[in-house]
């Protein structure tokens, strides 16, 4: 089966950030918050980490992270151009942290060029 990179319909804008995992979902919360959902994706196998912005930054609307079987940690951007389209990359914990931080902060501006579309099979 060939795999094609997909695109998702824009989210509405919402009222602040949203940060979840696959336990809970999070509307008033702090920075310190987010590196205790990242510190527990990167102890506890399966976890997710999502932020979500008001609207997008930077044409950025969200960035999420997983930590794969293999033990690569990818992080993926949800970048709206005439649609949502995901770009991944692998990084360390600690470029993880900045990125979501960053995010948070709208002090994010990613060298594109670092990240690779997602393909779906």
């Amino acid at each position: 089966m060939k795999e094609k990179e997909v695109v998702f319909q824009n989210m509405k804008s919402q009222e602040g950030f949203t940060l979840r995992n696959q336990e809970r979902e999070l509307y008033d919360f702090e920075a310190v918050d987010i590196e205790v959902y990242l510190d527990d994706m990167f102890v506890t196998q399966g976890q997710f980490v999502v932020l979500t912005a008001p609207v997008a930054q930077n044409k950025i609307r969200f960035v999420q992270a997983t930590v794969h079987n293999n033990g690569d940690l990818e992080v993926e951007l949800g970048v709206e151009e005439e649609g949502t389209r995901l770009y991944y990359k692998i990084c360390f914990e600690e470029e993880c942290y900045q990125i979501f931080l960053d995010f948070y902060n709208n002090a994010f501006t990613p060298d594109r060029k670092e990240y690779k579309p997602v393909k779906f099979k």
